[in-house]
């Protein structure tokens, strides 16, 4: 925990928050990271056509995937005099809730902006759910160095071949396993208890390898599934979690770099190529920037919910390192399983850089 500890301290020393949670279909709030943009129309003389996008996520409203649509929607307007103005729909509301309608809007052109996570990306194409393979990380620096490296670029490479535009990389995090039974301190521990997994293949694999009894449900049912008991625990970044009050009915969290689950945040691919040069420039900056910013806020938000479920009575479990290692060895074979659905280049991307 020091260490993800640590790392929130430095991020939150070294960047500038965003501003809070603004009012709903509009361009609302004024993120602080939203100055600063070396792309100005001030400066540049630049004029631009006047512009209205709509960016939609699968997050509620009060929260940072939302942010991230105010933060970049503040930050283009400063950069175009006041030309693009940006429109926040959280919780796909454009779509009804439907996270992977969400999606094909932003592809069909729809909407002109997404953010969603990979786990909903690879219904569309299965590779995009390679950041989610076990351990695939050890850390928030590791996953920097790799989402901003070799590995960022071929997802890049991805979103693209789909008519996107891939703008950042943003964060939805570590996938932090709870449960009303016991600890998860081992492999041994994990075997037979009743957890509600996000809908995705790799993610059923990997909890089958670790010996849950794993269930796919709408995450709206699963508060009262894990009150009755019809389920004994559930696994999600501890922002999503704690946003559902899961503290309420669960007694232990295991914070740990099992599983991992992105955000990208996508433009519409005709869309930015009918943009200028120099408009561009501009969203690609000021989309970088928002993501990032997403990512610091997020762990922020990580480091609150630990220590607020700590102070509530939650038992927090962090594995030794040869807990750690069970896990892994148990899992490993997802590697090759989904070898030829994630493809050994995406793989290598991320695993040889």
């Amino acid at each position: 925990m020091k260490k993800f500890l640590a790392l929130a301290m430095a991020l939150s020393m070294t960047a500038t928050l965003l501003a809070g949670c603004g009012g709903g279909n509009s361009a609302a709030s004024t993120p602080a990271a939203s100055s600063g943009s070396s792309s100005s129309a001030a400066a540049s003389g630049t004029t631009f056509e006047k512009q209205t996008w709509k960016f939609a996520c699968s997050a509620t409203e009060n929260t940072c995937w939302a942010d991230m649509g105010r933060d970049f929607g503040q930050m283009v307007s400063d950069a175009t005099g006041g030309a693009v103005t940006v429109e926040v729909y959280a919780a796909d509301q454009l779509t009804a809730g439907n996270q992977s309608e969400g999606i094909q809007a932003a592809i069909d052109g729809t909407t002109e902006l997404s953010a969603h996570s990979n786990l909903i990306y690879s219904a569309f194409d299965q590779r995009l759910n390679v950041v989610s393979l076990p351990f695939l990380f050890d850390s928030f620096e590791d996953v920097d160095a790799k989402l901003d490296g070799a590995g960022g670029q071929a997802l890049g490479e991805v979103v693209e071949s789909m008519g996107l535009h891939l703008l950042g990389v943003g964060e939805n995090g570590f996938r932090h396993p709870t449960n009303s039974v016991r600890p998860i301190d081992s492999l041994a521990a994990m075997k037979g208890l009743k957890l509600r997994v996000a809908g995705s293949e790799l993610l059923n694999a990997e909890y089958t390898k670790w010996g849950a009894n794993w269930a796919n449900a709408n995450w709206s049912e699963v508060y009262t599934g894990l009150q009755t008991g019809t389920y004994d625990g559930q696994e999600n970044p501890l922002p999503t979690a704690d946003g559902a009050s899961i503290s309420e009915v669960q007694k232990y969290v295991t914070y740990w770099t099992g599983v991992y689950d992105c955000i990208f945040f996508t433009m519409n691919g005709d869309l930015y190529n009918s943009l200028s040069p120099e408009l561009q420039a501009i969203v690609d900056e000021c989309g970088q920037k928002a993501a990032q910013n997403q990512r610091q806020l997020e762990r922020e938000q990580d480091q609150v919910v630990l220590q607020k479920w700590t102070d509530a009575g939650v038992t927090v479990t962090e594995l030794t390192p040869e807990a750690i290692q069970e896990f892994k060895d148990a899992s490993a074979s997802c590697y090759d399983d989904f070898s030829a659905k994630l493809t050994p280049e995406l793989i290598a991307a991320f695993t040889e850089a």
